[in-house]
This record gives C-alpha cells, structure tokens and sequence, in this order.
C-alpha cells in the first residue's frame, strides 16, 4: 500500500500548469494581460514557430520593483488582491497570481524589468521553475519576458500541440481579442519577423477593429448605447446583412475582460432573431460594464468563464440593447448588379483550425500585397465619413474563404506609430488602472446615454410602378428603386400580428378532447404557479388536478391543439432557467411556419390596392425589412447602379 506524502514544489507547478497554460497562446493571453494591469500604453509580441520556440512580450508598463521580483514567480504571489472582498469587485485582468510560475515551470524564462524610479532594471532568468541568475541590467521602464522552448520539460504537452501555423493563429486571436478589449493601447503582434497585427492606441474602438476585423465589417457597424439598472452596454453590433458562418466575429468584454458566456450568445443572437437568416451569426463588439458584486469571474483559471448573480436579467439586458440599435435603422440591402461571390451565396463553412493547410505567413503576405498603408488610410476616412449604415457591395462582403477559419488570423493594418514610450509618474497600480478606465469613459467606450437618432421611414414619398414576375412590386422614391417580395412582405405582417396577439393575452385557447394529465416534480409544480398568469396569458387553460399533477384542458390556439405534454414541460424547463420571456417563444418556429402557409404566394397577381395596403401594413411594423426567417422583405438598387449597368456612367 502506497502512503501519502506531499509533492514536490516543481511537480505542483506543472500540474497547475496544465490547468493554466495550454498551449503558446495561453502564455501570450496570461503576459499581455498582465501588461495591460501595469498600465502600459504600447505592448509588442513577438513570436517564432507558432509560439513553441520563442514568444516576447514588452510592454512600457509601471515595471517591477527590484526587491519583488523573484516572488513574482512564486504560486498565489499577486498584487492585484489583498483581501477576499477584492473579489467581488476586480479590476484587474489578472488576479490569481498563477500564470507566471505556471509559464516558467514549463519554459526557459528570461525577464528584465525596470520601474520609473529606479535608475536600473533587474534581470532574472529561470529554468524549468527554478532561478539560475538574477542581477541588475540596463533596460527601459517597463517588462520585457521572453519564453523558450515551450513544454521543453513536458514532452507530453507538446506532443498534442498542433501545427505551428496553426499555434500562430491562435497567438493572432488572442492579441486580438485583447486589442479589440482596450483600444487606448497600441498592440503589435510580430510573427517570425514580419508585422501581422498592430493598432494605433488611439481609444478609438472603430480603429482598432478595423485593424483586426477588416473593412467590411466597420463599414456596417452600428453603435450600440444602452443602460438598465446600472448596466451598461457600449460598442459595436454588424449590419445583419454582413454575417458570418461561425461565433468567431462575436466579442464580449465585461469590464475590460474578454469572456465566454451562454446567457451573454444567446442573448445577442435573440436581439439578431428575425433579423438574420438560420445558421448565420452575427459580428460585434459589446463592451459591458457591471454594478458592483454582480459578477463572479473567479470561476476557471484561464478567467475566461464568469457566473453573473441573474442570468435571466443579463439575457434580456443584452437582448433589447441589440433591438434597440437594430430598430433605429433602416436595414435595406443595396444590391449592387454584379454577379455575387460563390461563397457569399453558399454560406460555405469554415474549416476548423485543425483543417488548416496554408501557412499564417503566406495568408498575412496575400493581404499585406493587396492593401498599401495609403490605401488602408483612404479606406478607414470613407468609413469615418459613411453618412449611413448599409450592406457594402458584394465584392467585398465575405472575405476570401481559404481566409476564413473558426480562429481567424487578424488582418494586418500598416499604420506609423509613434515607438517613443511617452513620460510618465510613477504609480500604484490600482491608480494606473483606475486613470485607464477614467480614459475609457472620456473616448467614448463607455456610453450612458439610452438615446438613438430616430430612424427616418424609408418610404415617404413613393410610387408603385408595378408587378413582375407576379411575384415582387417595383416601388420608385428619390433616386432609388425599392423591389418588395410580396410573399416575404405578407408573412412578416401575418407573423407580427400573431405574436403580438399572444405577448397582449389576447390568444385564443383551442380546447383538448381529452385534457392532458401531467406529472410534476416539485420544482416542476413551484415553476407552474409563479408562472400561472404568463401561461393564462398566453392561451392555456390548467388546473392542479393532484398534489403533484397537472390538468390541461386547453392550450393556445396557434399551436394546433398538440396534446404532447413534452412540449409543455419544454415551457416549464425554459421557465426555470429565466431565458423564456413569453410562453410562445418555443413555438417561434411554428408562428413563423403558420404565417409562410397563410402568406399569400409567389406567382399570384395582386391588384394595386392589395399591394398598397400590403405595402402600408409593413411600414407600420418595428422591422419591416426581414421575414421570421432572416429573408429580406425589401431591396433597393440605386440610380448609380442601373446607370452603370447600361454604361451611362463608367
């Protein structure tokens, strides 16, 4: 029998490691996030073969102090928390003090720092966890670590690395979510020498994700404001017309920290519903700002999970922010009349970064040769100037494929940073800190205000020119021609006014032959009766019928009289969860289905004044421009467009 002994300090740090540090990007994403802590304005990476041979970080951050820096590297050593209550309010990226005994158990590390009131730096260099040297060395103010030789001593780790190229753009991602999560710092991420991410440091978020995201994307960005309860919600939401095949245009930062979360996705992509088409996923950026003690984040050790203490108050919070910038514009697609991409009108799935065949350098090269820095900066002044939000033309609107992956390589940006590192006093942290996020209020990352330009109807003044193809109306106004899909147009309409007839309580109840008997459990039977007026409301008629059984004796008309009583217990489930606002919201799809079949149809003649007052129905709707299921109603061609066409204009 084996006895019980303790570990080995080295041991420990190994394994807490594996927790920690899972592959080069997580060293990148732990170093980076400490550069942003200590309040530096510039941070470099540097990395070589995908991140397993060398990776750099300097920043010109507040540095460390001389007689700290060998505790730097010990477990559970930080400055960041001092006292239990501190986690209930971080303001640091980091905090558990584990990352860099984890990267240095595991590396061959080198760091040299150096604060603004002494006159020399300090070196230290560590090998798989132990200190062989440390002594004084010239350097600048702020840190500079390097890391070599990733998992040399954990030969296990590195086997299940993936490819370098692929290992190279997972660093990419990383340097880009923290980029786009603090654009008041000018990030650059150097790969075997060339460039392939940097940012101004400007604060300007439309910036900074124009460097990362590229063009098409800014250009149809709408801002997003919005607060509740002492939420905040700030940043960038994508025209629904520029989509994605993936979640990996969806960026969540709560308060400065990028994060993964359910009631967060589904949330956004219930504001996007009716919006967008099945399979699509929308591009933003939400910066969320929380009360204090509203949010858990000492949940994981990579930090990236949070708990929030109201799941269902953060979905609906994230939800109406997105209608409400979507509702304050008018979402026509421009159809240019050039034959449109193959992969735009496939919506062809993008490989996972496991499939990846083509190097990350030879992908940053193609771009790089197609995009000078002039051309680049003519690029972001015309989306500065773009007056309003509209789809870009077809040419541009998906990048080209092999391009496209599930972990995206940033789209390098060639700009002229200013390297000097600017003066500085010396600091506390917190205090640095605190002036960062002072700053992030004054460049406009942080909006209080609820308010939206109000959305100007896009029809005022038109006329109706006709029919064709007995299935879509030309509608003329200004310099513009509106073509309108009747059946789209009609199932919009049928569709709202059946959901608006339930979310009134204004449903009809189909009576059941035979009621339906349903059995409880007690969380089941509690969630009933908090519930009992939505689900009157909404069109069912019920009755307890038992200490732990239900009776249902009618249920909404809409949904076909079904007898099925897993669909019941579906509503009651989502109930407990705090993500269903309204009992028809699982029977989305049905409404939807029901509004298609009582639409009138494609290839059926309507007289003017049917199209008329069809026409005059959907301009009375919040979202006039998209069926239930994501297909435009309406589509407008430009004057320009038409001309071009027949060569009036070259």
């Amino acid at each position: 029998m084996n006895k019980i002994h303790l570990l080995d300090n080295s041991l420990i740090n190994k394994i807490a490691a594996g927790e920690v540090i899972e592959r080069p990007a997580s060293v990148v994403k732990e170093l980076v996030e400490n550069s942003v802590d200590a309040g530096a304005t510039s941070i470099t990476v540097t990395m070589k073969d995908g991140g397993t041979s060398l990776i750099s970080v300097s920043d010109n951050g507040c540095g460390i102090d001389k007689d700290d820096v060998k505790q730097a590297f010990l477990r559970h050593a930080t400055s960041k928390l001092n006292v239990f209550d501190d986690l209930l309010d971080i303001a640091t990226l980091g905090f558990r003090g584990e990352a860099l005994a984890s990267i240095a158990s595991v590396s061959q590390l080198e760091m040299s720092t150096r604060t603004e009131a002494s006159e020399i730096g300090t070196l230290i260099r560590i090998n798989g966890g132990e200190a062989e040297d440390i002594k004084e060395t010239g350097c600048p103010v702020g840190t500079t670590i390097t890391v070599k030789n990733l998992f040399y001593n954990t030969p296990a780790r590195k086997k299940f690395l993936k490819r370098n190229s692929v290992e190279g753009t997972y660093i990419a991602e990383a340097v880009s979510r923290i980029a786009l999560g603090h654009s008041e710092i000018a990030f650059k991420l150097i790969n075997n020498g060339n460039t392939v991410i940097q940012t101004s440091g400007r604060g300007d978020l439309k910036t900074a994700a124009f460097a990362i995201m590229g063009r098409d994307a800014v250009k149809a960005f709408i801002p997003l404001s919005f607060e509740k309860e002492g939420w905040l919600l700030s940043g960038f939401i994508a025209a629904p017309q520029i989509s994605r095949g993936n979640r990996s245009y969806e960026y969540f930062y709560l308060n400065g920290r990028y994060v993964k979360s359910e009631p967060l996705t589904k949330g956004a992509e219930e504001g996007f519903k009716g919006y967008m088409m099945g399979g699509r996923f929308p591009i933003f950026i939400m910066n969320i700002k929380s009360p204090s003690g509203c949010v858990d984040v000492n949940v994981h050790p990579t930090k990236l999970e949070v708990r929030f203490n109201n799941d269902g108050f953060i979905f609906d919070f994230i939800c109406e922010g997105v209608k409400n910038a979507l509702k304050s514009q008018n979402l026509i697609p421009e159809e240019g009349l050039q034959k449109p991409n193959f992969s735009q009108v496939t919506g062809i799935k993008s490989p996972k970064a496991e499939e990846i065949t083509v190097d990350l350098e030879e992908i940053l090269r193609n771009v790089e040769s197609k995009n000078t820095e002039e051309a680049k900066a003519e690029e972001m002044k015309a989306v500065d100037q773009k007056p309003e939000v509209k789809s870009p033309e077809p040419t541009f609107t998906v990048r080209e494929h092999k391009a496209e992956y599930d972990v995206t390589p940033a789209e390098p940006m060639k700009m002229m940073l200013n390297e000097a590192t600017p003066e500085k006093e010396f600091k506390p942290l917190r205090e640095i800190i605190g002036e960062i996020k002072d700053k992030e209020l004054k460049n406009g990352n942080i909006e209080k205000t609820t308010a939206y330009p109000e959305k100007k109807p896009f029809f005022t003044n038109y006329k109706i020119i006709g029919q064709v193809f007995y299935t879509y109306w030309l509608v003329e106004q200004s310099d513009k021609l509106y073509i309108i899909d009747q059946h789209a147009a009609h199932e919009k309409v049928l569709y709202e006014k059946f959901t608006k007839s339930l979310k009134e309580g204004k449903a009809a109840s189909q009576l059941l032959l035979e009621p339906v008997t349903v059995t409880l459990t007690m969380k089941e039977k509690y969630i009933i009766e908090e519930n009992r007026e939505l689900f009157e409301k909404t069109g069912f008629v019920l009755e307890m019928s038992g200490k732990n059984t239900v009776s249902i004796k009618a249920v909404p008309f809409i949904f076909d009289g079904t007898s099925n009583p897993v669909f019941f217990l579906d509503i009651v489930d989502s109930l407990g969860e705090g993500s269903l606002k309204d009992a028809f919201e699982l029977k989305r799809d049905k409404i939807a289905t029901m509004s298609c079949k009582a639409a009138v149809k494609g290839n059926h003649a309507l007289s003017f004044a049917e199209a008329s007052s069809l026409i005059k129905d959907l301009l009375k709707l919040e979202n006039p421009f998209n069926c239930p299921h994501g297909r435009p109603t309406v589509i407008k061609i430009s004057k320009y467009e038409i001309e071009k066409m027949f060569k009036r204009i070259i």
